[in-house]
């Protein structure tokens, strides 16, 4: 009868090493930076357009999958490009960034569509965009809200 309590006792010695690995939390996840956050209003229309640098320091490509923010209806991101001399917009599915890579959002090029603004938006202020990972990430991002280009 004795030799269960020890067995027990023996089995709790042997894997108490490994029960303190198991609470321990995990590294986190290498996450993508972003810089130069903001957002141009436009005076005419009730819509904005966002810019920023996506940067991958991270061994692993990432995806950007799309973006929301609790001050827009609805968030969309676009590239602007010119063929056959005139300017199109066109919805990006996705923008992938290598590993050690950055990819820039800017007037005339990739950027934020942000329509239907939930209130005034006035220059000088801030606002959070987020910006979703393929992987099921967020990235909480402040943008200024400017004017016009800087």
């Amino acid at each position: 009868m004795n030799r269960i309590p020890a067995l027990a006792l023996a089995t709790l010695i042997a894997f108490a090493p490994l029960a303190s690995f198991a609470g321990a939390p995990k590294p986190a996840a290498c996450a993508p930076t972003v810089r130069n956050a903001w957002v141009r209003m436009t005076p005419m229309m009730p819509m904005g357009a966002g810019y920023f640098v996506l940067e991958n320091r991270c061994k692993a490509a990432v995806t950007m999958s799309s973006a929301s923010s609790p001050r827009f209806g609805d968030v969309s991101m676009h590239e602007t490009r010119e063929e056959n001399g005139m300017s199109r917009m066109r919805p990006l599915a996705r923008v992938d960034v290598a590993p050690g890579a950055s990819v820039e959002f800017k007037p005339g090029g990739r950027h934020l569509m942000l329509m239907s603004p939930k209130g005034e938006i006035a220059a000088g202020s801030r606002m959070r965009v987020d910006l979703k990972l393929a992987d099921g990430r967020t990235l909480p991002v402040d943008f200024d809200v400017r004017s016009a280009t800087p």
